[in-house]
Protein backbone atom coordinates (compact mmCIF):
# COMPACT_ATOMS: atom_id res chain seq x y z
CA UNK A 1 0.00 0.00 0.00
CA UNK A 2 3.05 2.57 0.67
CA UNK A 3 4.10 2.16 -2.52
CA UNK A 4 0.47 2.99 -4.35
CA UNK A 5 0.69 6.29 -1.35
CA UNK A 6 4.39 7.17 -3.03
CA UNK A 7 3.17 6.32 -6.46
CA UNK A 8 0.17 8.84 -5.68
CA UNK A 9 2.25 11.54 -4.62
CA UNK A 10 5.11 11.29 -7.49
CA UNK A 11 2.32 11.63 -10.03
CA UNK A 12 0.57 14.51 -8.53
CA UNK A 13 3.73 16.68 -8.50
CA UNK A 14 4.38 15.98 -11.91
CA UNK A 15 1.08 16.94 -12.52
CA UNK A 16 0.90 20.14 -10.84
CA UNK A 17 4.64 21.03 -11.68
CA UNK A 18 5.48 20.48 -8.04
CA UNK A 19 9.21 19.75 -7.26
CA UNK A 20 9.02 18.81 -4.01
CA UNK A 21 6.90 15.83 -2.62
CA UNK A 22 7.05 14.25 0.83
CA UNK A 23 9.80 12.18 2.44
CA UNK A 24 10.41 8.91 0.89
CA UNK A 25 12.51 6.26 2.75
CA UNK A 26 13.30 3.40 0.80
CA UNK A 27 14.67 0.39 2.66
CA UNK A 28 16.76 -2.17 0.88
CA UNK A 29 18.60 -4.77 3.42
CA UNK A 30 20.99 -3.22 6.09
CA UNK A 31 20.57 0.73 4.25
CA UNK A 32 18.25 3.44 3.96
CA UNK A 33 17.97 5.93 1.97
CA UNK A 34 16.50 9.41 2.37
CA UNK A 35 14.99 12.22 0.39
CA UNK A 36 15.00 15.75 2.23
CA UNK A 37 12.95 18.75 0.61
CA UNK A 38 14.07 21.90 0.67
CA UNK A 39 12.37 25.49 -0.13
CA UNK A 40 13.37 28.57 -0.79
CA UNK A 41 10.83 31.13 -0.16
CA UNK A 42 11.09 35.33 -0.74
CA UNK A 43 12.80 38.07 -2.74
CA UNK A 44 15.34 38.67 -5.43
CA UNK A 45 18.17 37.34 -2.72
CA UNK A 46 16.43 34.26 -2.47
CA UNK A 47 16.48 34.17 -6.42
CA UNK A 48 20.39 34.68 -6.66
CA UNK A 49 19.30 38.07 -8.51
CA UNK A 50 22.93 39.20 -10.40
CA UNK A 51 24.95 35.81 -9.76
CA UNK A 52 26.52 34.41 -12.62
CA UNK A 53 25.37 30.99 -11.49
CA UNK A 54 22.38 31.28 -9.22
CA UNK A 55 22.02 27.38 -8.64
CA UNK A 56 26.11 27.30 -7.39
CA UNK A 57 26.76 30.61 -6.31
CA UNK A 58 23.00 31.80 -4.37
CA UNK A 59 23.05 31.37 -1.11
CA UNK A 60 20.07 29.18 -1.59
CA UNK A 61 22.39 27.05 -4.18
CA UNK A 62 25.11 26.85 -1.06
CA UNK A 63 22.59 25.40 1.06
CA UNK A 64 21.32 22.93 -1.51
CA UNK A 65 24.90 21.56 -2.33
CA UNK A 66 25.52 21.08 1.53
CA UNK A 67 22.13 19.26 2.01
CA UNK A 68 23.02 17.46 -0.79
CA UNK A 69 26.06 15.70 0.66
CA UNK A 70 24.33 15.47 3.82
CA UNK A 71 21.45 13.13 2.07
CA UNK A 72 21.21 10.63 -0.29
CA UNK A 73 18.43 12.90 -2.41
CA UNK A 74 17.79 16.35 -2.47
CA UNK A 75 14.28 17.59 -4.12
CA UNK A 76 14.46 21.86 -3.67
CA UNK A 77 12.75 24.29 -5.32
CA UNK A 78 13.08 27.77 -4.98
CA UNK A 79 10.37 30.30 -5.16
CA UNK A 80 12.31 33.42 -4.68
CA UNK A 81 10.76 36.30 -6.77
CA UNK A 82 12.22 39.58 -7.49
CA UNK A 83 11.05 42.19 -5.74
CA UNK A 84 8.82 40.59 -3.58
CA UNK A 85 7.20 42.19 -0.33
CA UNK A 86 6.34 40.94 2.68
CA UNK A 87 2.54 41.69 1.77
CA UNK A 88 3.05 40.07 -1.19
CA UNK A 89 4.29 36.98 -0.46
CA UNK A 90 1.33 37.10 2.46
CA UNK A 91 -1.02 37.43 -0.12
CA UNK A 92 0.23 34.25 -2.12
CA UNK A 93 -0.14 32.11 0.79
CA UNK A 94 -3.66 33.11 2.03
CA UNK A 95 -5.79 34.67 -0.85
CA UNK A 96 -7.10 31.43 -3.08
CA UNK A 97 -7.32 33.61 -6.09
CA UNK A 98 -3.65 34.40 -6.37
CA UNK A 99 -1.97 32.50 -9.03
CA UNK A 100 0.73 30.97 -7.14
CA UNK A 101 -1.65 30.15 -4.06
CA UNK A 102 -1.50 26.25 -4.84
CA UNK A 103 1.84 25.67 -5.93
CA UNK A 104 3.50 27.85 -2.87
CA UNK A 105 0.88 26.03 -0.75
CA UNK A 106 1.82 22.45 -1.86
CA UNK A 107 5.75 22.77 -1.60
CA UNK A 108 5.55 24.45 1.57
CA UNK A 109 3.29 21.20 3.13
CA UNK A 110 6.01 18.52 1.51
CA UNK A 111 8.99 20.85 2.56
CA UNK A 112 11.28 19.42 5.78
CA UNK A 113 13.42 23.24 5.46
CA UNK A 114 12.29 26.08 4.31
CA UNK A 115 14.74 29.65 4.12
CA UNK A 116 13.53 32.71 3.86
CA UNK A 117 14.49 35.73 2.61
CA UNK A 118 11.91 39.06 3.22
CA UNK A 119 11.42 42.44 3.61
CA UNK A 120 14.00 44.19 2.45
CA UNK A 121 11.78 45.05 -0.34
CA UNK A 122 9.31 46.99 1.99
CA UNK A 123 12.01 49.36 2.73
CA UNK A 124 13.94 49.14 -0.90
CA UNK A 125 10.52 50.19 -3.08
CA UNK A 126 10.55 53.58 -1.08
CA UNK A 127 13.90 54.20 -1.51
CA UNK A 128 15.09 56.58 -4.42
CA UNK A 129 18.31 57.74 -3.34
CA UNK A 130 19.29 61.08 -4.03
CA UNK A 131 22.72 62.60 -3.25
CA UNK A 132 20.92 64.95 -1.17
CA UNK A 133 20.55 63.20 2.16
CA UNK A 134 18.74 65.66 4.29
CA UNK A 135 15.76 65.23 1.29
CA UNK A 136 15.72 61.64 2.15
CA UNK A 137 15.42 62.30 5.84
CA UNK A 138 12.71 64.89 5.01
CA UNK A 139 10.44 62.81 2.73
CA UNK A 140 11.11 59.12 4.24
CA UNK A 141 10.93 59.29 7.53
CA UNK A 142 7.28 58.81 8.31
CA UNK A 143 6.67 56.45 5.12
CA UNK A 144 9.81 54.13 6.40
CA UNK A 145 7.95 54.09 9.32
CA UNK A 146 4.80 52.72 8.07
CA UNK A 147 6.37 50.61 6.29
CA UNK A 148 8.38 48.84 9.08
CA UNK A 149 5.34 48.65 11.21
CA UNK A 150 3.49 46.86 7.87
CA UNK A 151 6.48 44.03 7.89
CA UNK A 152 5.78 43.87 11.79
CA UNK A 153 2.08 42.59 11.04
CA UNK A 154 3.08 40.60 7.59
CA UNK A 155 6.07 38.75 9.13
CA UNK A 156 4.50 36.52 12.16
CA UNK A 157 1.26 35.97 9.83
CA UNK A 158 3.93 34.74 7.03
CA UNK A 159 5.22 32.18 9.86
CA UNK A 160 1.71 31.07 11.24
CA UNK A 161 0.53 30.64 7.88
CA UNK A 162 3.66 28.33 6.88
CA UNK A 163 3.26 26.49 10.72
CA UNK A 164 -0.24 26.21 9.87
CA UNK A 165 -0.09 24.51 6.08
CA UNK A 166 3.24 22.12 7.58
CA UNK A 167 3.77 22.10 11.68
CA UNK A 168 7.03 20.11 11.28
CA UNK A 169 8.65 21.98 8.91
CA UNK A 170 12.54 23.55 10.13
CA UNK A 171 12.07 27.62 9.39
CA UNK A 172 15.21 29.63 8.17
CA UNK A 173 14.41 33.54 8.30
CA UNK A 174 17.16 35.89 7.63
CA UNK A 175 16.94 39.30 8.48
CA UNK A 176 17.73 42.34 7.17
CA UNK A 177 21.02 43.88 6.61
CA UNK A 178 22.30 47.25 5.39
CA UNK A 179 23.78 47.56 2.13
CA UNK A 180 25.20 50.74 2.57
CA UNK A 181 27.64 48.77 5.15
CA UNK A 182 31.45 49.16 4.30
CA UNK A 183 31.11 51.68 1.51
CA UNK A 184 32.86 55.08 2.35
CA UNK A 185 31.47 57.51 0.24
CA UNK A 186 28.03 56.48 1.50
CA UNK A 187 28.60 56.60 5.14
CA UNK A 188 25.69 59.45 5.40
CA UNK A 189 23.04 56.73 3.62
CA UNK A 190 24.34 54.36 5.83
CA UNK A 191 23.45 55.85 8.95
CA UNK A 192 19.58 57.08 7.29
CA UNK A 193 18.95 53.28 6.55
CA UNK A 194 20.64 51.82 9.72
CA UNK A 195 17.79 53.33 11.84
CA UNK A 196 15.03 51.61 9.52
CA UNK A 197 17.01 48.41 8.84
CA UNK A 198 16.99 48.22 12.93
CA UNK A 199 13.68 49.38 13.24
CA UNK A 200 12.42 46.71 10.42
CA UNK A 201 14.60 43.89 12.42
CA UNK A 202 12.78 44.26 15.08
CA UNK A 203 9.97 42.00 13.55
CA UNK A 204 12.22 39.32 13.69
CA UNK A 205 12.75 39.34 17.47
CA UNK A 206 9.15 39.08 18.49
CA UNK A 207 7.90 36.34 16.86
CA UNK A 208 9.04 32.62 17.31
CA UNK A 209 8.23 29.30 15.68
CA UNK A 210 11.49 29.59 13.54
CA UNK A 211 14.92 29.99 13.08
CA UNK A 212 16.56 33.49 12.85
CA UNK A 213 20.01 33.81 10.64
CA UNK A 214 20.94 37.50 11.69
CA UNK A 215 22.65 38.26 8.45
CA UNK A 216 22.45 42.08 9.77
CA UNK A 217 25.19 40.85 12.35
CA UNK A 218 26.88 38.76 9.57
CA UNK A 219 27.49 41.28 7.55
CA UNK A 220 28.63 44.12 10.45
CA UNK A 221 31.19 41.95 11.17
CA UNK A 222 32.90 42.36 7.56
CA UNK A 223 35.41 44.75 7.03
CA UNK A 224 34.32 44.91 3.68
CA UNK A 225 31.25 45.63 1.68
CA UNK A 226 29.56 42.20 0.92
CA UNK A 227 27.24 43.68 -1.66
CA UNK A 228 27.44 44.43 -4.84
CA UNK A 229 26.67 48.04 -4.63
CA UNK A 230 25.76 50.69 -7.61
CA UNK A 231 23.76 53.49 -8.27
CA UNK A 232 21.66 53.25 -11.36
CA UNK A 233 20.32 56.62 -12.89
CA UNK A 234 21.22 60.17 -13.68
CA UNK A 235 23.35 62.38 -11.85
CA UNK A 236 21.50 64.05 -8.55
CA UNK A 237 19.00 61.02 -8.33
CA UNK A 238 19.70 57.47 -8.60
CA UNK A 239 18.61 54.11 -6.87
CA UNK A 240 20.06 51.71 -4.78
CA UNK A 241 21.06 48.28 -5.86
CA UNK A 242 22.17 46.05 -2.65
CA UNK A 243 22.19 42.63 -3.76
CA UNK A 244 24.47 40.78 -2.20
CA UNK A 245 27.96 39.79 -4.03
CA UNK A 246 29.23 36.56 -4.31
CA UNK A 247 30.88 36.39 -1.08
CA UNK A 248 27.85 37.95 0.60
CA UNK A 249 26.28 34.74 -0.54
CA UNK A 250 28.43 32.73 0.31
CA UNK A 251 28.45 34.37 3.85
CA UNK A 252 24.42 34.39 3.90
CA UNK A 253 24.57 30.13 3.36
CA UNK A 254 27.43 29.97 5.96
CA UNK A 255 25.05 31.77 8.28
CA UNK A 256 22.23 29.48 7.41
CA UNK A 257 24.51 26.84 7.75
CA UNK A 258 25.54 27.85 11.05
CA UNK A 259 22.00 27.83 12.78
CA UNK A 260 21.12 24.31 10.91
CA UNK A 261 24.35 22.84 12.59
CA UNK A 262 23.50 24.49 16.29
CA UNK A 263 19.61 22.64 16.09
Amino acid sequence: MKWWIRCGVLIAAIFFGIKSVPVIYVSSGDSESTTIHYVALGDSIAYGYGMDDPERESYVGIVRQHLEEKYDYVLGTNLGCNGQRSEELLDILTNPENDNYRKYRTCIQYADIITLSIGSNDLLKLIKLKFNIEEIVEDGGEKYQRACRKFAENFPKIIAVIRDINPDVEIYANNVYNPAKGIPYLASVYQVAEHYICMLNEAFLKDGGYHLVDIKKGFDLQDKSMVKMSLKGTLGGGEIDPHPSKEGHKLIGDLVLKEMAEE
